[in-house]
């Protein structure tokens, strides 16, 4: 179960490089115009509904129904959480950088849901996508099929992250910026699963199940910054309230027997 260092160390290399480049180039808000209004070309719901995904609510239901096979997944996750709220709420405190919707005129740019102004770097979806990401793509249990798995989470990672600037919530160096943060906790949380190993067993996997069922009720009343896409909220929550349902009772046969 040792960690892959490639794996570990190219996306975040990659990603840091290229908020690197942002960044020295001045050319974060003219980036994030053309990437927004580029993003307008396809349907408003579609971004809602990847921005919902990347909130911490959508991402624990988006893993629940891992818990019955591959528990290390959430696992990883939750042991890479509180260095990943570390990272992006301190350094949301500290930078306190305002949103597109605090700088640019309103009409300049497309905004998709709740309009938010201060607290932009680094993304915290973008963060948590990562975090997600790296978990999945870290702990996949078969090593010579993580290239193409890794490729299409990544891709889907991406897609999320990129959403915060499609809904015009974020700049480009946000998302950059949080999901190089996200992969590194991630990488951090499935090092840590390897040594801390209650997800093994009947109990790590209730316990993880119990809260994975508390967050995904919870995605029923909170909206995360989307109204227009409650049905899918709704949907995204049953996946979540199943997955972790099936982890409980299958917890409850081992207990049993």
């Amino acid at each position: 179960m040792s960690l892959p260092r490639a794996w570990a160390q190219v996306p975040a290399l990659v990603l840091s490089c290229l908020a690197a480049a942002v960044w020295a180039s001045g050319r974060n808000t003219a980036l994030f115009q053309g990437l927004n209004a580029a993003a307008s070309g396809l349907p408003a719901a579609l971004w809602a509904m990847l921005t919902v995904c990347g909130s911490v609510l959508g991402a624990i239901a988006l893993l629940a129904p891992t818990l019955k096979t591959q528990p290390r997944w959430l696992a990883s996750a939750f042991l890479a959480a509180p260095l990943a709220v570390l990272f992006s709420e301190g350094s949301k405190r500290y930078f306190d950088v305002l949103r597109p919707a605090g700088v640019l005129a309103a009409d300049s740019f497309n905004l998709i849901g709740q309009k938010l102004y201060v607290h932009a770097f680094p993304s915290g979806h973008s963060t948590t996508a990562f975090v997600a990401a790296a978990a999945i793509v870290l702990a996949w249990p078969q090593a010579g099929r993580r290239h193409r798995a890794g490729l299409l989470v990544l891709g889907v990672a991406g897609l999320v992250a990129f959403s915060r600037i499609a809904v015009g919530a974020h700049w480009p160096l946000d998302v950059l910026t949080g999901a190089t943060g996200g992969w590194l906790c991630g990488a951090w949380g499935v090092w840590l699963s390897a040594r801390l190993r209650f997800w093994e067993g009947p109990g790590g996997v209730r316990a993880m199940a119990t809260v994975a069922l508390a967050t995904s009720l919870a995605l029923l009343f909170v909206d995360a910054g989307q109204p227009d896409v409650r049905l899918f909220r709704i949907g995204l929550a049953a996946w979540g309230i199943g997955g972790a349902a099936a982890a409980l009772m299958q917890g409850r046969e081992d207990f049993q027997q």
